[in-house]
């Protein structure tokens, strides 16, 4: 009898405590984060001072860059080589746009439509 009650006291004791495995699907975001990748569109400045674009199937970011002087290219169109990070939003009803670490600018031609 005491055998049997400490194997199933064993047996209930280490289900309690067997670690759960992610099963979730990354997020496309996620996906993006390890891949350089690059970005066509209009940069632009929010009222906020913080850079902006959106790229051809409107999809928003907010470029940053130690080293490259991206004040140079705002209200043009340009391509942004880098790498996508995690998204960031201040308002919590306001949507997500995912930061850009920009490694390389290549200005395309035109500037911004008004």
């Amino acid at each position: 009898m005491k055998l049997s009650f400490l194997l199933l006291m064993t047996f209930l004791l280490s289900s309690v405590f067997v670690p759960a495995q992610n099963t979730s699907k990354p997020d496309e975001h996620n996906d993006l984060e390890h891949q350089r990748i690059a970005i066509t569109g209009c940069l632009t400045k929010n009222s906020h001072k913080e850079f902006e674009i959106v790229d051809e199937k409107g999809i928003g970011y907010r470029p940053y860059s130690a080293t490259v002087n991206l004040n140079q290219y705002v209200g043009q169109i340009v391509t942004l080589i880098g790498k996508a990070g995690a998204t960031h939003s201040v308002d919590a009803g306001a949507p997500a746009e995912p930061h850009f670490q920009v490694s390389e600018v290549q200005a395309a031609s035109g500037s911004c439509k008004k």
